[in-house]
């Protein structure tokens, strides 16, 4: 899985990527992740990236041109020779009514090789970006928002689906049952729940651990664990 990152702030990523699982994915080769600024696609000399909205209005808006120039020029250098049979997916982050899931997750690995996730900030972007990927890639485009609220930015959003895709890619969670066994299941229409875990000590406080778990039973377990 590629990730191509487009936001003013790349440095927000610094530490995200280089740690935990994340950072030996990337180490491992399992996933890539490429940042771009498109404050570097601006074409005045202090390649202002915001303006004030039409209309008026509170804050300021991103400039639509460099934004759409910056996705273009990733998707114009994505190849996968060996991913050829799959996708590349964009994905601008903002309020919408297409809220963020398992399911899309699951979607995402299993159908595309590439993920171009655009960033807002400030009051937003300009609707034009938002027009233009509509018109230029169709069903490989969505706006997707996490739930309804409202971040700083789409960074995080961006922290929270690199996460639950890249941790389906095989081989990032080693132990494959750790991915299989879990709550949000697609075989379960993502309505299950994983069931409560316990570890040492045998006591905490005065909460013991279930009596099931120490039988060494493990059919009994199991039912226990499915109820």
């Amino acid at each position: 899985m590629h990730y191509h990152i487009i936001t003013i702030f790349p440095e927000i990523f610094d530490s995200f990527l280089s740690t935990s699982l994340i950072a030996r994915a990337r180490e491992d080769e399992k996933i890539f992740v490429d940042l771009i600024n498109p404050r570097e696609y601006c074409t005045d000399k202090n390649r202002q990236i915001d303006d004030e909205p039409y209309g008026g209005g509170a804050g300021m808006l991103m400039k639509a041109q460099p934004v759409i120039d910056s996705i273009k020029d990733v998707v114009n250098r994505i190849q996968n020779p060996e991913s050829r049979n799959k996708k590349t997916k964009v994905v601008l982050l903002n309020p919408s009514e297409v809220i963020y899931d398992q399911q899309m997750a699951h979607t995402l690995v299993d159908e595309y090789a590439d993920i171009v996730l655009i960033c807002g900030r400030y009051e937003g972007i300009d609707e034009r970006v938002k027009l233009r990927c509509e018109q230029e890639y169709g069903d490989d485009f969505a706006v997707v928002s996490l739930w309804p609220y409202v971040t700083l930015g789409g960074e995080t959003p961006a922290m929270v689906m690199i996460e639950s895709t890249a941790r389906l890619v095989p081989g990032v969670i080693k132990e494959e049952i750790s991915r299989q066994d879990e709550s949000y299941r697609p075989e379960h229409n993502m309505t299950n729940i994983e069931y409560p875990q316990y570890t040492r000590p045998q006591q905490v406080e005065w909460f013991d651990v279930p009596e099931v778990l120490l039988s060494g039973h493990h059919e009994e377990i199991r039912k226990w664990r499915e109820n």
